[in-house]
């Protein structure tokens, strides 16, 4: 059960900065249908002041491809049953996580607090274009290259500006934008076959393993809604929220999740510099 949970946070956590390191194709043209209609005064300002799906995304493209570094802040809750022939497991599982980034030469900070039904694990990382430093209690370790490849790379997917990312257009007949405040508000409310078509693109884009993908054909995702917030005035993201409810049957256990995660991303292009201790550094000799 362990395993599943790192694999599915891991993809969650590759949608949260997948958002915020790189958006959607730029080149796409905005869809039919959406022109505003003259029912009323009132109704056509509104609905011009609201821009379409494909504009939005290409802005918060074009914005966040500028973008140099950014904190983000990461909240998962995760419900848990494993059935097992007549034996049943309720786990609750917490994690939080904060990240500080720096994207070209790629570094990362992140601290990492995981709470498996009150036993709690804390990690610190440094992650490099190459290496992956880690601390659990006192002791940094130097992570063995055949262990961190497949993660650098993912990441590093996940914040190149050139891969776009275009889960949204997968699922654009599910997706509502409105305003809140100073910001936009993207939402999408997906089940059924929408829901694995998100899924896939997510991963596609970002990179995934092998391991990864068999996870995903595995699992019967019943539904999921991502709340996205995009502040009007910059265009970068600010705040995700994704729930989802799904299922997944593997070596003869039924797994049943119902998953929350809350991310915020600040500090934009002011994560200055990011230093790694020098007994971390000499884990690795």
């Amino acid at each position: 059960m362990k395993k599943w949970t790192t694999m599915i946070i891991g993809a969650l956590l590759a949608v949260s900065l997948a958002a915020c390191g790189n958006d959607t194709d730029k080149s796409a043209t905005p869809p039919a249908g959406n022109e505003t209609t003259t029912e009323s005064n009132n109704t056509a300002e509104q609905n011009a002041a609201v821009p379409t799906l494909d504009e939005l995304l290409a802005k918060t493209g074009e914005a966040t491809k500028a973008l140099k570094s950014f904190t983000t802040e990461a909240n998962i809750d995760q419900k848990i049953k494993v059935d097992a022939g007549e034996q049943s497991q309720d786990q609750q599982v917490k994690t939080s996580l904060k990240m500080d980034i720096i994207k070209d030469p790629m570094m990362i900070y992140q601290e990492m607090e995981l709470d498996m039904s009150g036993q709690k694990q804390n990690v610190k990382q440094y992650i490099t274009s190459d290496k992956i430093y880690s601390q659990v209690g006192d002791q940094w370790v130097a992570i063995p290259e055949e262990q961190t490849k497949a993660l650098i790379e993912q990441l590093k997917a996940s914040m190149n500006p050139e891969k776009e990312l275009d889960q949204f257009k997968k699922v654009k007949e599910d997706v509502k934008i409105t305003e809140e405040g100073d910001n936009y508000v993207l939402n999408a409310d997906v089940s059924g076959d929408n829901v694995k078509e998100l899924a896939k693109s997510v991963m596609e884009q970002n990179g995934s393993d092998a391991q990864m993908q068999a996870m995903l054909d595995q699992m019967n995702i019943k539904s999921m809604k991502m709340k996205y917030l995009i502040n009007k005035e910059t265009s970068l993201m600010e705040k995700i929220d994704v729930e989802m409810v799904m299922e997944m049957e593997q070596n003869n256990q039924k797994m049943t999740m119902d998953m929350k995660m809350d991310t915020s991303f600040s500090n934009h292009d002011k994560v200055a510099e990011i230093k790694i201790p020098q007994e971390a550094l000499d884990s690795a000799k």
